[in-house]
């Protein structure tokens, strides 16, 4: 249940987006060795960057409330943007991602901190039948389901592996947002590829016919994270103000939703 029609074969959108992110991350590690020696393990980014992450990661843990340890599967990892963060708080990260090349990175990053309950793996997240079902304790993903050929296929497959009693963590960009149907064209910001925009009730009702129960949906940041760090305390000002205005909260941009697996 999508809210735009996909278009291209399944095949081509995920060469594409591998194409894509593979590029993506041969640029910001070109000094592959200076990315690594950033100083800790989180991947390099801007304030306003963190900001719009720590936001993300704060919300999926109070909505999926994991265990101390638990295991986590995370679903277009990327880089390790999420990850990393995730398991310095002392939890079980498994991230994977389309890319072998993203991938390779993440990796050398974990190794070069030594990390050692983290691990990444090249693979589509719409299926990943090496791996046993009901072996998770939570799945998250950020920002990535929005890309899928099929995104209920991808769900179903995160509900096979996640153990009873275990939360999904999903997140989508919102379709009611401005910035995506009127700020980015006025600004002439290119959209993502492959990118689809979705309402909460269409997230909702995907989540549920993928098997998930108590699914539960909040919308929430209003404002672009490539924004620069000058902009940072009107940026928390803001998110703090729109995000408690009822009928306003509901433009935010991003819709994340949880749901478990009864």
């Amino acid at each position: 249940m999508k809210d735009e029609t996909m278009r291209g074969s399944p095949d081509r959108i995920k060469a594409d987006l591998d194409r894509f992110y593979e590029r993506q991350s041969a640029e910001k590690t070109a000094d592959l060795e200076a990315w690594l020696g950033s100083g800790n393990p989180r991947v390099p980014q801007s304030r306003s960057y963190y900001y719009f992450e720590d936001r993300k990661i704060a919300a999926a843990l109070e909505m999926a409330r994991p265990r101390p340890g638990a295991r986590i599967l995370e679903i277009g990892c990327n880089l390790g943007q999420m990850t990393f963060p995730l398991a310095e708080m002392g939890f079980e990260m498994v991230g994977f991602d389309l890319s072998p090349s993203v991938i390779d990175k993440a990796r050398l990053r974990a190794q070069r901190y030594g990390l050692k309950k983290i691990s990444f793996e090249a693979k589509d997240g719409e299926s990943y039948p090496d791996h046993a079902d009901e072996t998770f304790d939570a799945v998250f993903s950020f920002s990535t389901f929005r890309y899928f050929a099929d995104p209920l296929q991808g769900l179903r497959e995160a509900r096979r592996v996640l153990k009873r009693g275990g939360g999904a963590i999903v997140d989508f960009p919102n379709r009611l947002c401005p910035w995506f149907r009127i700020l980015k064209p006025a600004l002439r910001i290119k959209p993502h590829i492959h990118d689809h925009l979705f309402t909460a009730a269409a997230v909702r009702a995907l989540m549920e016919e993928a098997g998930f129960d108590d699914v539960r949906v909040r919308t929430f940041l209003f404002f672009w994270k490539e924004l620069p760090a000058a902009a940072l305390p009107l940026m928390k000002i803001g998110d703090a103000v729109f995000e408690r205005i009822p009928g306003v909260r509901g433009l935010a941009g991003i819709i994340m939703a949880a749901g478990t697996k009864p």
